[in-house]
């Protein structure tokens, strides 16, 4: 941390993100920051704790600079029982400049759910706030000293700072500076101009309304400019009169010219400062202060602009949408977001090499600027996805040009010797206006569109359409991907338990299918296929698998000599994505050891389709599960085309027959012998049977008829909380016992 900075200021400025930190983790205990010199300078709570300020003052110099590097946040069982986990907050350089320490208690600390993984970037958005807050205090702090130590004549400069300092990465903040800068020097003529970003911002004085701007900005480029290689300040330049003329501008002035680097050290533009309104000359101290809002500007391109193409990036992008929309004249008035991803650019990085791809992403930004309109602007958002803002123009304008640009796509096939390789582009379009929702939402929709494009067959346009029930479900996904998070964060799902019935009777051991519940803000129940479209989209089902396992295992626990006496069997479904994760096992694993609960207790269900899709993940988890005393069930059984060829890999105990063969079982002919099919094979690998939807009694006969095990479906069971599930056979053991 700053030694300039007072601890009291440090604290302050921590105690900014208290609310957010609680919001974030409402189950720790306390919050604490401390400096590098191990001072808790901020504590959430009423005072310090003296155990936990013994174990961060022992914690070594090295590893608290190594906190950055590692993946999880440091843990640390304190002798109280407590759990202390420690982050590091970082600097601008991020090295690391504090430790931000939450505490919890005894039992959040070992309960089962407790993951430091996920508290850690649940938590990470507050450190990074706790970061920025620290170091722009810090930068003020430094401006404030600067300003109290430099002559009267630099006074004026940093009221200027102040006023820009901080600013958003904006375009806006870049005319502020240009007009700012011009009024306090007096000047007729204040221009930024940076070519090859598209830049021009102007302000001029009343005086010299009437002159030729675009005359003077030529002679800039092409006789000033060129002047300024090989220098890094301010340079001064006499322009001088025309005899006999009657115009201001060809009477004779000065001209201050700054250079503007990129980050190669080349000029890439200028900051003009042409005649003074009053007609004195520049002095060293203008020079001075334009060398001051010279690197202002050049943070500003640096924020808001793609080092790689030049283009504007995401963040200055969404602050020039604010300003478009602001722009809008009217509510007919209309802008227009066609938004760009490269379809198989994964391929050139994989096939060539990761420079060939930003080869492609440097000659798609070309491409792209080639016939942009003059009033349209261009942004790289991120990756391989770029953005095009048409102002007052309508959709078929942007449809004109999207697919202007697409014809070009020729451009991007990438040639290595004998190999080549077409990059296509997938293109959405969406309408920006007073009456389609606010700027963030225009974007949002846009990139739905390309989406969409991209699942319809690549290399095509779409425009944003309400009525496209694709584009519809996208957007429904994403609005619920915040309730998900709220509900893992908050433990709010609901577990529910549907009896699995034995049809023949020779079972004695009770099963059940664990399912998931979710309501959403308003407390009406989320629609199951909804709520799991939205976690798989946005690859949320591991995290979902993992608190559905936990969860149960812990209520379980609770009732575990009733659970082990019985001996009933309770099925949790593990999702695709969760195959796909090597730690998968060995958490099933940990939670089974710290529950102390028998393995047999659990059989893990499978889809047939996501074993097949993942085969070999699919198999060494199945494996592991069945090692270790868990039973496996493959779920949807028969959906597939090659069934029964994959069956002989999966090393599984019970197959859980689709529901379509099920559903229509009493009047499709297939579907019965598809049915009959299963459990013959069933019978000769020594499995056992599940029909899954049985809702009426015809279906029950039938499927019993036809040598199924077990049942499951409202007809010989509907899903109840699984606390009550659980209390039925602690109460039918404690009766037994009496």
């Amino acid at each position: 941390m700053p030694t300039d900075m007072p601890s009291q200021t440090v604290g302050e400025n921590v105690s900014k993100a208290a609310g957010l930190l609680r919001s974030l983790v409402p189950r720790a205990e306390n919050f604490f920051f401390y400096t590098l010199d191990r001072e808790c300078t901020w504590t959430s709570g009423d005072s310090d704790d003296f155990e936990v300020n013994s174990f961060v003052g022992e914690l070594s110099e090295r590893l608290i600079a190594g906190l950055g590097d590692r993946e999880e946040a440091l843990r640390k069982t304190l002798d109280s029982a407590r759990t202390a986990l420690v982050l590091p907050v970082f600097d601008e350089d991020r090295e690391v400049n504090g430790l931000l320490v939450s505490v919890f208690s005894k039992n959040a600390g070992k309960s089962a759910s407790f993951d430091p993984g996920i508290i850690k970037s649940i938590l990470e958005p507050a450190v990074e706030l706790i970061g920025e807050n620290l170091r722009a205090a810090h930068e003020l702090a430094r401006s404030n000293s600067r300003a109290k130590e430099v002559e009267r004549e630099l006074k004026l400069v940093y009221e200027v700072d102040e006023k820009i300092h901080g600013v958003s990465r904006r375009h806006s903040s870049l005319a502020q500076l240009v007009a700012q800068s011009g009024r306090y020097l007096g000047i007729n003529y204040s221009v930024l101009l940076i070519p090859a970003k598209r830049i021009r911002i102007s302000a001029t004085h009343a005086s010299w309304k009437k002159v030729n701007r675009t005359a003077l900005d030529r002679y800039l480029i092409d006789v000033l400019l060129p002047k300024l290689e090989g220098h890094r300040k301010s340079r001064i330049f006499e322009v001088p009169a025309i005899p006999g003329s009657l115009h201001k501008v060809e009477q004779g002035y000065q001209a201050l010219l700054s250079p503007l680097m990129d980050r190669y050290g080349n000029v890439e533009g200028v900051f003009a400062q042409l005649g003074r309104v009053d007609k004195q000359g520049f002095t060293n101290s203008d020079r001075r202060f334009m060398s001051h809002i010279v690197r202002k500007v050049e943070y500003v391109i640096e924020q808001s602009f793609d080092a790689m193409t030049g283009l504007m990036n995401r963040s200055g992008f969404e602050a020039q949408l604010q300003e478009s929309w602001n722009a809008l004249s009217s509510s007919t008035d209309t802008h227009q977001l066609i938004y760009f991803d490269l379809d198989n650019l994964q391929l050139v990085n994989d096939n060539f090499s990761r420079k060939a791809g930003d080869e492609v992403i440097t000659r798609f930004a070309r491409l792209l600027e080639e016939d942009l309109p003059h009033s349209a602007v261009l942004s790289r958002l991120a990756g391989d996805e770029f953005c095009i803002l048409l102002t007052h123009a309508d959709s078929e304008a942007a449809l004109k040009h999207a697919n202007d640009i697409r014809e070009k796509r020729a451009a991007l096939r990438y040639l290595q010797g004998d190999k080549s390789l077409q990059v296509t582009i997938s293109i959405g379009i969406a309408e920006f206006s007073h009456a389609n929702g606010d700027e963030g939402s225009a974007l949002t929709t846009a990139r739905m569109a390309c989406e969409s494009a991209k699942d319809h067959g690549r290399d095509r346009i779409e425009v944003f359409d309400e009525g496209n029930l694709s584009i519809i479900r996208r957007y429904d996904d994403m609005q619920l991907v915040s309730e998900i998070q709220q509900a893992l964060d908050g433990n709010s799902f609901e577990l529910r338990a549907q009896p699995i019935v034995s049809l023949s009777g020779r079972s004695s051991r009770r099963r059940f299918e664990i399912l998931l519940r979710m309501a959403d803000a308003d407390g009406n129940r989320v629609p199951t296929d909804a709520l799991f479209s939205a976690a798989e989209r946005y690859h949320m089902m591991p995290q979902i698998d993992r608190w559905v396992v936990s969860t149960t295992i812990a209520a379980l626990v609770k009732n575990r000599n009733a659970i082990v006496e019985s001996g009933a069997i309770f099925s949790v479904n593990l999702s695709g994505q969760s195959l796909g994760d090597d730690e998968i096992f060995g958490f099933i694993e940990e939670e089974l050891r710290h529950g102390d609960l028998p393995p047999s207790t659990l059989c893990f269900e499978i889809t047939e389709s996501a074993a097949v899709s993942n085969l070999r993940k699919a198999q060494s988890v199945i494996d592991s599960l069945k090692k270790h005393g868990c039973t496996i069930a493959l779920d949807d059984f028969g959906a597939g085309l090659s069934s029964f060829a994959y069956l002989k890999n999966f090393n599984v105990d019970t197959l859980k027959i689709d529901g379509s063969f099920i559903r229509d079982i009493s009047e499709n002919r297939i579907s019965e012998s598809m049915v009959a099919a299963i459990t013959q094979v069933a019978v000769v690998m020594g499995l056992k049977t599940v029909a899954e939807y049985v809702e009426s009694d015809l279906t029950r006969q039938l499927v019993t008829k036809l040598g199924v095990d077990f049942a499951q479906g409202h007809l010989v069971g509907k899903p109840v909380p699984l606390t009550e599930v659980l209390a039925g056979f602690t109460d039918a053991l404690r009766s037994s016992v009496v």
